[in-house]
């Protein structure tokens, strides 16, 4: 069987206090002039470091991804599936054009690759369509061509895998019924009346939202997940986070702002959050949900469970050697995208 290669496409995180710095001159460079560069870079790293300090370490991106490539290699092993994987960052190591450099020079041609961006938006899942297409252009004619896997938004096992998430999250608020058993059966309808469900995404610039379908993709992948829950009448919103700064409009309701009038309503005890806009568990996930909204929550009076990303669960794994399988980027092909 002719072996396939395989890139994963992140973000990037540091991992030690050290590494911080670079790392947020790396990502705020080119997004603000020079008076205002070190100011931003400080507010953000004492943000990372007071992550560190509440809970014992700094993002946990790059983790979550060695852990997504381990589980995708050993799916591709127990279906007998040939599999070169490589991984590329946008912001830190390994950084995505060294990556790209790095398979041209194992005389790789074409690969299939994938973001842990999933939404169709200019500031997310475009971003990183642009960024590799840039390294391959700094590479030159010999670099790979690349076959992006359609985005998994409709399919049985990303649907399945978020499901999961939540279910496991609602369980924990109802103690008697147990660890979640991986069943989907309505014994958890009874949770309506006092929990509201927020699935919550990255924000983002509402002059895209013009040009690129992401809310109507959430929505429709959130109401997927309620009814693979069946739990169609437990209470359930989006709600966007983790803006960035400038004087652009964004996207809202913002989840903070929204906590706020969900306690003054008095119609729910409970917040479940689901972060259904981010594959895996980073910075937005800790900081911004975890702690910062935790502590809202708390201040509130309002019970708080936030529901596990799904990057690392089986079933994703599973989905993504699936799709790997089912593309067939021959030579003819690569040639005629170069």
């Amino acid at each position: 069987m002719v072996s396939k290669t395989f890139l994963l496409i992140s973000y990037g995180a540091p991992e030690v206090k050290e590494e911080v710095i670079p790392f947020l001159h790396n990502l705020l460079a080119n997004k603000t002039n020079s008076a205002v560069l070190s100011e931003r870079i400080t507010v953000a790293a004492e943000k990372y470091y007071k992550m560190a300090r509440q809970t014992g370490r700094l993002s946990p991106l790059n983790s979550e991804c060695r852990k997504l490539i381990a589980g995708i290699i050993r799916e591709a092993e127990q279906n007998n599936i040939p599999l070169n994987v490589y991984w590329g960052n946008l912001f830190w190591h390994p950084l995505l054009e060294d990556t790209v450099a790095e398979m041209t020079r194992d005389e790789i041609q074409h690969a299939v690759c994938f973001t842990t961006s999933i939404f169709d938006s200019g500031t997310s899942n475009k971003r990183y369509t642009d960024a590799l297409e840039t390294a391959r252009q700094k590479v030159g004619v010999s670099a790979p061509i690349f076959e992006k896997l359609l985005l998994p938004l409709d399919h049985p096992l990303f649907i399945e895998a978020h499901a999961d998430r939540l279910l496991e999250a609602l369980t924990l608020i109802v103690p008697d019924k147990g660890q979640y058993d991986g069943k989907y059966d309505r014994k958890y309808q009874e949770i309506t009346n006092s929990v509201l469900v927020l699935f919550s995404a990255h924000s983002i610039p509402k002059s895209d939202t013009a040009c690129f379908n992401y809310v109507n993709q959430l929505r429709q992948t959130c109401r997927s997940i309620i009814e693979k829950c069946y739990t169609p009448a437990i209470s359930w919103e989006i709600v966007f986070q983790s803006r960035s700064g400038g004087t652009e409009n964004w996207l809202g309701p913002d989840i903070k702002e929204r906590i706020g009038e969900i306690a003054a309503s008095g119609q729910y005890r409970t917040i479940v959050v689901s972060p259904v806009g981010f594959f895996c568990e980073n910075m937005e996930t800790i900081n911004d949900l975890d702690l910062e909204l935790g502590e809202i929550c708390n201040e509130f009076n309002l019970g708080f469970i936030r529901a596990k990303t799904i990057g690392t669960l089986p079933k994703i794994h599973k989905m993504i050697v699936q799709e790997i399988k089912n593309q067939n980027l021959s030579a003819d092909d690569a040639d005629s995208r170069r």
